[in-house]
């Protein structure tokens, strides 16, 4: 009987090993990447598993599907799938029906200018509501401080854009 039941845990050993090794297809640096990128994007409004995918995404190369995404990453599908649609809708990820099937494929877009175009939304949000504040503020104090805040955010998208064109002139994905 301790024979069997011997051999009935180096069998499981075994099986988990395998089923670690099948899903452990980032090192432990890429697993650091993706996890920084997750919560990097949490200060975008995103939310951390969108990051994730997205960093998941970008290291990969290639394109995945949930069933993959939520392996890899060790999250629900559910997960996976709201972090996707959510990146595609921000313009950082692409979806592509799988021929011959109804799975969706998905891939980063990995250029600069959709990074910053998604980011520069966020503030141009911030902008509007800090716009909106100064027209509700009650003293003059506050008005000026908020539109001042609404400018130099402003300020700061124009000189992005300015420095986002002349890497797009140079010919360079930076």
């Amino acid at each position: 009987m301790k024979g069997l039941a011997a051999v009935l845990g180096i069998c499981y050993v075994l099986n988990v090993q395998m089923k670690q090794n099948k899903a452990a297809k980032m090192t432990a640096a890429q697993h650091s990447f993706v996890d920084h990128m997750g919560q990097q994007m949490v200060g975008w409004n995103l939310p951390r598993t969108t990051g994730r995918v997205w960093a998941y995404l970008l290291m990969r190369g290639e394109p995945a599907v949930l069933d993959e995404i939520s392996r890899d990453l060790d999250v629900a599908k559910s997960g996976a799938s709201v972090g996707a649609r959510q990146l595609v809708a921000f313009g950082l990820a692409r979806s592509t029906g799988e021929r011959g099937s109804r799975r969706v494929l998905f891939s980063a877009i990995d250029n600069m200018q959709a990074m910053f175009a998604a980011r520069s939304e966020s503030a141009r949000s911030l902008q509007r509501l800090l716009l909106e504040g100064a027209r509700a503020a009650s003293t003059p104090g506050t008005r000026a401080t908020l539109s001042d805040m609404a400018s130099g955010i402003q300020e700061i998208l124009e000189r992005e854009s300015v420095a986002l064109g002349a890497q797009r002139r140079k010919g360079t994905r930076k």
